[in-house]
This record gives structure tokens, C-alpha cells and sequence, in this order.
């Protein structure tokens, strides 16, 4: 009589036990990079889907999530109007808890921006909340319309604003016809 021993059957793996939130939540600050990282990700899918008003993404491939670059179109009604704005966004690795940084890659005479194209903007001196790029980004638009006066970095320009708009105006206009960027199509962002 002959036996014939078969092979022993396969066991599967054992269920793996359900992540509970307060695991969920340890991982994340464990590894609090990686969660900005999965944040920020959302956000330029976002951005590129559903962009803010004047705001799309910019014409450069992103290859690093944590800098990107954005284009504001200078809102109607305004001296920017017709222009286009490219603006890097930096973002610290304590993201969200700390603010992106955004420079405008420009040229922009008003109050509130620099030779360096940094803008001053309420929400991200002292009072930041871990909110979205995509409303900092309709605050920087809305201050377009309507500077911030009170927080100026460049003084001259502030006060001209305030007592000779005309002029401040007219040099505004120049200024966005001599150096924003020509309008272009939405390129170079990959899909998420």
C-alpha cells in the first residue's frame, strides 16, 4: 500500500487588527513630516482642481512637495489687473502648524510687498491657524484690492497709497505692465 502524504495546507495570515484613531493619531506625531507631506499632496490636488479665484498652479513641474509655485492673476478693478503674478510656495516641515511662505517672484509696487517679494499679511504674523493654501491664497488676493496699511513695509509707497492714489495708480500699472509675467495656460502640474 502506498501513502502519499500530501502537502501540509497553506495557512493564511491572520487578520490583521484595525488601526484604532488614537494609533492613527500617535503615527502622525510620531512622523509628523509625512503627515504634512499627505496634507500638502491634498492641497496641490486641490489647488489643481478646484483653484481659488485668481489663483491657479504654475507653469514649473512640481518635484519637491514642499516648495511649488503658484500664479496670481491681478485681480479686475486694480492696478495689477492683466498681469500675472508667479509666487514660490515654501513649506516648513512643521507644516501646518507653521505658515507657508510666499514670495512673489516679481516685481510688485504696493505697500505691503518687498524688494524681495515677501508680503505682509495678517494671517501669518501671529495669527495663523492651521488652515489651507487655498485660503491664504484668496488673502493675498483680497489684499490686492485693499492693502494693509497699518502693517506697510514700504513706507513711501504706503503713503503715497494714502495721499496720491492717482499716482500710486498710474506707477502700480506701470509696474505690472513692465515686469508681471504675460498670461499662460495651466501646464507642468502632474495629476494626483
Amino acid at each position: 500500500m502506498t501513502v502519499i502524504i500530501d502537502d501540509p495546507p497553506a495557512t493564511a495570515a491572520p487578520p490583521q487588527p484595525k488601526q484604532s484613531t488614537t494609533a492613527r493619531r500617535w503615527w502622525m506625531k510620531a512622523d509628523p513630516r509625512k503627515a504634512a507631506q499627505r496634507r500638502i499632496s491634498r492641497e496641490l490636488e486641490d489647488l489643481w482642481l478646484d483653484p481659488p479665484a485668481y489663483c491657479r498652479p504654475g507653469a514649473e513641474p512640481v518635484t519637491d512637495l514642499l516648495h511649488w509655485e503658484v500664479i496670481i492673476d491681478g485681480p479686475p478693478g486694480t492696478p495689477y489687473a492683466g498681469g500675472t503674478f508667479p509666487v514660490d510656495v515654501w513649506y516648513p516641515n512643521e507644516y501646518p502648524f507653521q505658515p507657508p511662505n510666499l514670495t512673489f517672484k516679481t516685481k510688485v509696487y504696493y505697500p505691503n510687498i518687498d524688494e524681495e517679494g515677501q508680503m505682509v499679511v495678517d494671517v501669518l504674523h501671529g495669527y495663523w491657524l492651521a488652515g489651507l493654501i487655498h485660503r491664504l491664497l484668496l488673502g493675498f488676493v483680497s489684499i490686492l484690492y485693499d492693502p494693509l496699511l497699518d502693517y506697510p513695509i514700504n513706507e513711501d509707497i504706503a503713503e503715497q497709497y494714502e495721499n496720491e492714489y492717482e499716482l500710486y495708480e498710474k506707477e502700480a500699472r506701470e509696474w505690472t505692465r513692465r515686469y508681471s509675467s504675460t498670461r499662460s495656460p495651466r501646464t507642468g502640474y502632474p495629476r494626483l
